[in-house]
Formats: structure tokens, sequence, C-alpha cells
């Protein structure tokens, strides 16, 4: 494909990845397609059976081609544990933290493999993954779980395997949030946080592992939208900043591959500075593939936008060649141009078969990690037991829905026998009380915390309990810095995901069916 030969609105197209609403081919991405926007994001509202789903993306090929001349970018977050978007059918594996506790670095590489082949079954080529922030702060909304763990050295080593992984079965690996998304206590998607470290600091935490994944040629880098006051003075976030993208990413680092916005509708972008007007700003600062996820006005309106500014001047068209040359280059080199486009050979075969499942139990059951049973409670053996928790829920703008809904009381009760109860995510007081009043007469109080530390009222049920009954095992169903609103519990487990693999495997643990192996990654 010669750029010579393509329109001004063809090579801006080829600019936008765009998300659109249902699981079928519907107008939304017609329009986009008509429009001449060149690559689509998938997230769960978009993802029905694994066969629905590659039939769905070779459609939206076939129009892609018909329309553009290129095919596109079929994207997606599939990162494994709370950031997951195709379940149906596909091997779920565990999160970035899990791999963590497990301590397999190795086991990474594979895990990048299994991911890449069955999204290239299914059509998908452009993994929005690995998280490659450094997440040492506790207080972290946004990542936490997503991240291998707070030492960049390890962020680094997991994270060049995923990348390894994904690459070398055809699909574009992606490192995020650059410069890094770890030591911030904002949501992206809900504000604009900001990372206040000198230089030599972000050198030695925040940008390791991203050095880390040019040197071992990482095809993507996703920004963050995220203010660095060190690396650029005006009030711009890494994602806007022209001293960010271009002076430190492509100059500095020497990055050649393409630059990646996150999400232009995220509050961080869309309340500040507005998404139509912030697209143009991510080009002027050196970004390839401008992100608009949702809705159709703003997709169109940040094509005609970016446009507006070529014919007026203020983005020299051999501006918008340069991320034309790069995106078209990485098209041809995974070989987008070749048919097929999804395997449904591999798809029968290979996607969520049982060697894949076995791999990703094997790793869930490794990263459980006890963290102290100061009163030997484990394994479980009373039947007068409690069980508490939360449903698992949507908890940041990442997570975006959680399919396959798993409740860690019921699944207990199930297996282990007791009361079960579940919980609302900041419980009451009144609820409080309830619960602690039949907590008192019990052997054995178990409770499932998911993101205590930044939800107070399961803290303080934890407490209450803890007063009247000393025998509290407490499992970490997300972020493992729970323990620092309740230091006085003697049983404590770290999950790092609330999925139904990890549920089962915290119940191996309680009932003495495995032991528990995991090592905790991070430092409370």
């Amino acid at each position: 494909m010669n750029i010579k030969d393509m329109t001004l609105e063809q090579k801006i197209g080829q600019m936008i990845i765009a998300g659109f609403p249902s699981k079928e081919y519907d107008e939304h991405l017609d329009e986009i397609i008509k429009n001449k926007i060149g690559n689509v994001i998938l997230f769960t509202r978009n993802v029905g059976g694994k066969k629905a789903l590659a039939e769905l993306n070779d459609k939206i090929q076939k129009n892609m081609l018909e329309s553009t001349g290129i095919p596109a970018f079929i994207t997606v977050d599939q990162e494994g544990g709370m950031v997951t978007r195709v379940y149906e059918g596909a091997t779920v594996l565990p999160g970035n933290m899990a791999f963590g506790a497990a301590g397999e670095s190795k086991a990474v590489l594979e895990e990048g493999k299994i991911i890449g082949e069955e999204l290239r079954a299914l059509g998908v080529n452009f993994d929005i993954a690995p998280v490659l922030d450094v997440n040492n702060n506790s207080k972290n909304p946004v990542i936490g779980v997503r991240s291998y763990g707070d030492k960049p050295e390890k962020v680094a080593e997991f994270g060049v395997n995923m990348i390894k992984g994904l690459q070398s079965m055809g699909v574009i690996a992606t490192a995020k949030h650059f410069p890094g998304h770890g030591d911030t206590e904002t949501d992206s998607h809900l504000a604009l946080p900001l990372v206040p470290h000198t230089m030599d600091r972000l050198e030695k935490v925040e940008l390791y592992p991203f050095k880390k994944a040019i040197e071992n040629n990482v095809e993507a880098i996703m920004s963050a939208h995220v203010l660095f006051p060190s690396i650029e003075s005006e009030k711009l976030p890494g994602t806007l900043s022209y001293k960010v993208l271009t002076g430190l990413l492509r100059t500095k680092l020497g990055f050649k591959g393409l630059i990646v916005t996150d999400c232009m509708e995220m509050n961080a972008i869309a309340e500040y500075y507005g998404t139509v007007n912030a697209a143009v700003m991510a080009v002027k600062a050196g970004a390839d593939l401008i992100c608009v996820s949702h809705h159709l006005n703003l997709q169109l309106g940040s094509l005609n936008a970016i446009k507006e500014a070529v014919l007026k001047g203020e983005i020299s068209e051999s501006r918008i060649d340069e991320s034309v040359k790069r995106i078209i280059s990485v098209k041809e080199k995974y070989n987008l141009f070749k048919k097929p486009y999804s395997d449904m050979n591999k798809i029968e075969n290979i996607v969520g078969c049982k060697e894949h499942l076995s791999f990703a139990k094997g790793i869930s059951e490794r990263s459980i990690t006890v963290v102290k049973d100061e009163r030997n409670l484990l394994p479980v053996r009373n039947k007068n037991t409690m069980i508490i928790s939360t449903e698992a829920v949507i908890l940041t703008g990442a997570d975006d829905a959680i399919k396959k809904k798993a409740s860690f009381s019921e699944a207990v009760k199930e297996k282990l026998g007791g009361e079960a109860y579940t919980i609302s995510l900041n419980p009451s007081k009144e609820e409080s009380a309830c619960l602690v009043d039949n907590a008192r007469d019990k052997d054995l109080v178990i409770i499932g915390t998911y993101n205590a530390s930044l939800n107070k009222g399961q803290a303080e049920l934890v407490n209450e309990i803890l007063k009247a009954n000393s025998n509290v095992i407490v499992a970490a169903l997300r972020n493992p810095y729970d323990i620092n609103m309740f230091n006085k519990v003697s049983t404590y487990i770290c999950a790092y995901e609330y999925t139904r693999l990890s549920v089962d495997s915290v119940i191996k643990v309680l009932s003495g069916e495995i032991k528990a192996q995991g090592v905790l990654p991070v430092e409370f």
C-alpha cells in the first residue's frame, strides 16, 4: 500500500481506533467504516460466542477492505484477570499480579502465546496489553492487581515475556500506560491524575519497564492520561504532551513503534480538554493511533477535526504521513493483508482447549498467598462457620463488565458448609451490626474482601467482627493491601482477583486440598 495513492481522509482514518455498541455488524460500524475510520476496539459488549466473534471480525475486515483497501487493527484489552474482554469459550487467564505472586516469569511467556494464539484465531490482531505500570501506591484505584508488582525489574521481566509471547503468535502487544500510571491515587477514567516525582525517580522506577519493552521490540505503547510536571510544565497529560510522546518516548528512548492513546472519552481528557479537541492535540504531540471507544459523533468529530487542522496548516500532512507509514508497516509485518483473518479449525480445537485451561488453573492455584495464619485456622475443619463477601462488581473504568460473577461466600458454603452472607461494597453500620451479632457464636468467620482498603465499610465490618470473634480468616479477593485496614486479623490470604477461577483456588487452600505457594509481589 503506497500512501501517495491515499486521500487525506483515508490517511487520517488509519489513525483512529473506534468502538461500537453491539455484538453484530451494526449501523455504527457501517458508518465508521464508510467514513474511512480504519481500526476498531472490542469490549465485552461486542463479544458473543467465539464463532460469533470470529464471524463479526471477518465481516469487519471484509467491509474495511472494500471501503479503505487496508485491513483493520482489531484491538482488545485482553490483560487477564479482572480486565478480560473475551470470555465465552476462550481461556480466561489469571491477571498480572497473580502471575507475579506465582513468581513464574517464564509462565508469562506461555501466557502470551496462549492469549496470542486464541486472539489471532478469533480474528483479533492487536492486544492492548500488558500493563507495565509499577504499582507502588496502595491507594491506586485503577491499576492495582493489573500490575505485576511494585518492583520495576520484576514488572519489566514479566512484561517483556508477555510481549514476546503475544508477538510470537502474530498479535501486536501494547505496553501501557506510558510514562507510568502506578503511583497515582486517581482513576484517569474519572479525573486527571498527577505523578509528582523527579525525573531521576521516573528513570529508576516508572520508565524502567518501558525501556526494557522498547529494547525487546514491543510494537505499540499506550499513553497515560496523567500529568507529569517534571517532564511537562504545562497542564498537559502524557497523551497530549509533545515533550512526553515525542521528546521523551520517540527521541530520548528511541521508540520507533506505534504510539496509541488511551481512550479519549475518559474523563481525564473529555472533561478537561474535550475529546475532539484533544484528538488534534494528541496528533500534534506525536500519537499515531487515537482511541475513541464509544460515541459515533466523537469518532467522526475527531476525524474531521484532525482533517481541519491539516487543511488549516496546524498539522502538516507530512506529520500525518509519518504515522500512516508506521501503521501500514505494522499491518504488513503482521500479515494483516493476508486472508483468512480468523481460523475456524483453531477456534474448534485450540481456543479454550483443555491444555490452556489447565495452564490457567495451575497458575491460579500457585498464586494464592497465605500472608499469615497465626492461630492455625487453616485448613478449615469447622462446620459452625459464617462466610461473608461482596459480589464481584465493576470497580474501575477498565473493568468494563463482569460477565461471570462469582459469589465467594456461596462457593465456600457449597464446598465447606456454613452460613453464607452477601454484603454490599460499602456495607452500612446497620448491615454490619446484624452480621457482627451473628458472628459472635461461630467457630470461624471467613470474610472475602474486595478492595476494602478503598471501600471503608468493608474494613469497618471486619474490625467489628474481630472484636466479637477472634477466629477470622480474611481472603482479599482483589488488591492485597486490604490488611492495612485490619492488621489484627490472624489469618490473611491474597487471591489477587475475584473470578470463578481464583475463588476455586482459594477454596482449595481453605480446605487443605492444596498448599498455598504464592509470594506477595508488593509490600504493604
